[in-house]
């Protein structure tokens, strides 16, 4: 009997054809592997992963395997987007013990839930220095019978480590913390090809934007550098898709050159925004082009009538990759004499190959194509738009796309949308999208409009986006949908942070390298804070300070929220007095950096809401005009747009 065949998720229905008698996460699973004395095999994976899928057609389908694991195991399938907390307890665990982590994670479980063995890709048979799948389930079984001592202590080894990793000295917070863990980012910078490490790459957004906030309060260009270098690289590399826009998931290479393909929805919102406020800071036009392809892959290929699906498959027409990559043939017959500009523009003669095909990745900027073909910067970049949009509607009309996961998670979702909602005042694009989001975030769940229990990452995610949307418009109701959900927030609060669900005690303050939902948290009660709409807990300083040097790149969420602590975040006023000023100086104020600000439109009728140190200044200039506090310290307001940014930047 298959139970996944009218699962909610696409991932676990693709499996429902398969001979192994699957069972999803539930107590139901446990119960019966404590009935028949049985471990549990957990299979953890996602519909965009490519080896999930690898692993499914090399294993899972084949009837030998689950012979083997109906007989004597109680087999279990996870989709990680739909319970992320389950595969963040599993990642750990499996990670603490054999030094592997990421998708498919395969874990081997005790009917008390404790992981005795694990890992991620096993090939059917011994290969890639790997053991063989049957080989190793034969091997499980016969430990488990002869040796289970042995499995239980391994198990509760793990279980020994992970709490006692949890206790991490606790540190004032304070200016050396964030010290040395920049030092320590820095010193694992790639100076050659932007990333962290010389290995696969990962974007690493939080980091990004921790390193912005250290050249805002120190004014050391090279953290700067360091960012506009980074993006550069990515953006030009083969992890972007340089036809349609958005990034895949990762890079295999140092180089940025070969990806994997899936494209997840949670990673563009997340590139969105971190492309968007290096912007702000640097006005580099090619992050501009960025953030306008991001933009629009989001809006053409994410976009389905409840909200934004979850993810794009790597592959198509079984190849990895297939509608991503080129041959010279098919770039020759989408772009005719423009072919030669784009064979070079995007390196076909050098780019490495998946599959026999080739990858795309600029070799040049928009200033050294008009070099190059002895135009103006705008002419080149129109030529550039042009071989774009024309391979696009090649790519479009010769290939069938990947699967799309029309899932409408929550989480997912409440990213993308907040992304929108930054960016719009300077794509002009994404609002009402983003706000159709926002209207079914009263309601907290797994998926949009409530369904299946929310955990920390969708009550901390809907918060934020609301809060957003509340900034952008200026209307009182996303506050007030947003305090209604910071009180959902709230009650997953504990001593060392906010839990990961209300069903454990785990907190999760590392990023993944996707922000952490206890950093998205952290910053929305900051803001909240600082705009006296709800109270501080000044003990979080030590909580998190006590975290962040333990491994300063995936910390960088709670650094930024320690350093927004240690020297205040902004809380930006416009008040609106109906002189019809207030637009420019509230789109200033949304365009300006600042590394926490909260940004507050407010009407007549509305100064009485505001915090006592603001209100006592409102008789200070008349008109249209914009009020700065960073902590307890105001300025006076300035009446121009182009002020505004300056009273962000006065020490």
């Amino acid at each position: 009997m298959n139970r996944l065949r009218d699962a909610a998720s696409a991932y676990l229905r693709e499996s429902a054809s398969q001979p192994v008698d699957w069972y999803q996460w539930s107590d139901e699973a446990f119960q019966k592997a404590k009935e028949e004395d049985k471990p549990l095999l957990v299979d953890v994976g996602a519909a965009w992963c490519h080896w999930c899928h690898v692993m499914d057609e090399q294993n899972y389908s084949d009837p030998q395997v689950a012979e083997i694991l109906n007989k004597y195991f109680v087999p279990v399938k996870v989709d990680r987007d739909e319970m992320p907390e389950v595969d963040r307890r599993l990642q750990k665990a499996v990670s603490a013990m054999t030094g592997e982590g990421g998708w498919p994670l395969t874990a081997f479980l005790t009917p008390d839930r404790k992981v005795f063995f694990g890992g991620t890709y096993f090939p059917p048979e011994d290969m890639y220095g790997k053991v063989g799948f049957k080989r190793l389930l034969l091997e499980i079984i016969r430990v488990w019978r002869e040796e289970r001592d042995k499995l239980n202590t391994a198990a509760n080894t793990v279980v020994k480590f992970l709490e006692e990793s949890k206790q991490t000295e606790e540190l004032d917070l304070s200016e050396e913390v964030l010290e040395q863990a920049t030092n320590y980012i820095v010193s694992n910078y790639d100076m050659e090809e932007g990333g962290l490490g010389t290995g696969m790459k990962f974007p690493h957004p939080t980091v990004d934007q921790l390193l912005l906030a250290r050249w805002f309060r120190t004014k050391d260009n090279a953290y700067r550098k360091l960012v506009t270098f980074t993006l550069r690289k990515m953006f030009f590399g083969g992890v972007f898709d340089q036809v349609g826009g958005g990034f895949h998931r990762y890079a295999v290479d140092r180089e940025w050159s070969v990806p994997h393909f899936e494209k997840l929805a949670v990673d563009n919102g997340e590139l969105l925004m971190d492309y968007f406020t290096a912007y702000l800071e640097t006005q580099d036009p090619e992050m501009l082009d960025c953030l306008r392809m991001t933009s629009d892959f989001i809006l053409r290929d994410l976009k389905v009538a409840e909200g934004f699906a979850s993810s794009i498959d790597a592959d198509s027409e079984g190849m990895e990759g297939k509608y991503y990559t080129w041959t010279e043939e098919e770039v020759r017959e989408a772009l005719g004499n423009d072919a030669e500009v784009a064979m070079w523009l995007f390196s076909l003669k050098t780019s490495p190959e998946v599959e026999g095909r080739k990858v795309l990745r600029r070799a040049a900027d928009t200033v050294e194509l008009a070099k190059r073909m002895g135009v103006s910067v705008q002419e080149a970049s129109g030529k550039l738009s042009s071989i774009r949009a024309r391979m696009l509607q090649y790519r479009d009309q010769r290939r069938r796309r990947p699967f799309r996961d029309e899932n409408v998670y929550t989480y997912h979702n409440s990213r993308v949308a907040e992304a929108l909602l930054l960016s719009s005042p300077l794509l002009g694009k994404g609002e009402k999208e983003a706000l159709q989001v926002a209207s079914k975030l009263n309601v907290v769940g797994r998926r949009l409009g409530g369904g299946g229990e929310g955990i920390l990452e969708d009550f901390a995610s809907s918060a934020s986006c609301l809060l957003t949307a509340y900034e952008l418009t200026g209307n009182p109701s996303y506050l007030s949908s947003t305090l209604n959900v910071w009180e959902g927030v709230y009650s997953f609060k504990s001593p060392q942070g906010f839990r990961d669900s209300k069903r454990t005690d785990e907190v999760t303050m590392a990023d993944t390298p996707n922000e952490s939902p206890n950093s998205i948290a952290l910053r929305v009660w900051i803001k909240l804070s600082q705009g006296g709409k709800v109270d501080m807990d000044p003990s979080i300083g030590r909580v998190i300070s006590s975290q962040i040097l333990t491994n300063p790149p995936f910390y960088a969420g709670v650094a930024i929220s320690a350093d927004s602590l240690l020297k205040g975040a902004a809380h930006v006023v416009i008040i609106d007095e109906g002189d019809g000023k207030a637009n420019s100086l509230h789109k200033a104020a949304l365009l300006s950096y600042y590394p926490l600000k909260f940004v507050e439109r407010v009407t007549d009728d509305r100064k009485d809401e505001l915090p006592p140190t603001i209100r006592s200044m409102l008789s200070h200039g008349s008109g249209s005009r914009v009020y700065v506090c960073v902590g307890n310290t105001c300025r006076l307001p300035v009446n121009e747009p182009e002020k505004v940014a300056g009273l962000l930047n006065a020490r």
